[in-house]
């Protein structure tokens, strides 16, 4: 049977970054928002800030729980849920395929849907929550065992509710893609600082002479340390072929450099391909 959002219960767990913008941007479009958070000073700003109702740590009368933690915490979670029937659980993790096995093995009649909004900001944590983070963004989800066409009916009314676009796609094809579109930029951010830092041991005036090319390659690099690892290391195998993929363009590259009207040429076709994408998609800058 269909519910309607508006007269559900929703609890969200991990009221960070993510989770805590999730609240804000339900306010008055469910008919109550509790949730809970690791950090007390997380579950007391997302009171104070209206983005909950109420902060408990329990969730077994709602009607949507919303798992927003690090994605090894939605993990370990998600074996230990004790949900009534028709209760749908929604993950926001980044990684789909070992969220979506997880969920395949709630109890039935337990509703699941794997969910991944495609935003976010250089800096996480609840201080940086803002409701019209999601606005505008394509927000995937991902079939279970336990999805019902009732089940993606309200997961498809909450995502058009905080102003996003669902987006439904098979959990290995999520993973396969974004390996390429946001875990490898991660990857990339990461080692370019971790250049830096070792070349900045040996010369004080690297960071001195860095500008706006550098603090665009490196700002992932802010993003919460736990966060990144959980992506990476639960979608290892996707992230290390995407790497080896680059790796091989990186070498077409350099046996271009002593060639100059020919690097020129590769770097042309590359800048149309790049202000095509800009002109389709537009240019979602993170701050």
């Amino acid at each position: 049977m269909a519910k309607a959002l508006e007269d559900c219960t929703v609890h969200i767990a991990g009221l960070g970054l993510m989770g805590g913008s999730l609240g804000l941007a339900l306010r008055g479009r469910a008919a109550a928002i509790t949730g809970h958070d690791p950090l007390p000073e997380a579950a007391a700003h997302a009171c104070d800030t209206g983005a909950i109702d109420r902060a408990t740590p329990h969730a077994s009368g709602v009607d949507i729980l919303i798992l927003a933690g690090p994605i090894h915490a939605i993990l370990h979670t998600i074996p230990a849920l004790d949900l009534r029937p028709e209760t749908l659980v929604i993950d926001i993790g980044s990684t789909k395929t070992q969220i979506c096995d997880a969920l395949d093995h709630l109890p039935e009649g337990v509703w699941a849907v794997g969910g991944h909004p495609m935003c976010g900001l250089a800096e996480n944590g609840y201080q940086h929550a803002t409701a019209t983070l999601y606005r505008g963004a394509r927000f995937v989800l991902c079939d279970t065992t336990r999805t019902t066409p009732a089940a993606r009916a309200l997961a498809e009314s909450l995502v058009h509710a905080i102003g996003a676009d669902p987006l439904w796609l098979d959990r290995r094809r999520h993973d396969e893609l974004t390996a390429l579109t946001s875990h490898l930029p991660h990857l990339l951010n990461f080692a370019l600082m971790r250049l830096a830092m070792a070349r900045t041991a040996q010369d004080s005036e690297v960071y001195a002479l860095a500008a706006g090319g550098f603090d665009g390659a490196t700002r992932l690099a802010r993003t919460t340390e736990s966060m990144v690892a959980g992506m990476l290391s639960t979608n290892a195998e996707q992230v290390r072929r995407a790497a080896a993929e680059l790796r091989a363009h990186l070498d077409t590259l350099d046996a271009l450099l002593d060639d100059a009207p020919a690097l020129e040429r590769e770097l042309a076709a590359i800048v149309e391909a790049r202000r095509a994408y800009t002109a389709a998609y537009g240019e979602r800058m993170i701050t």
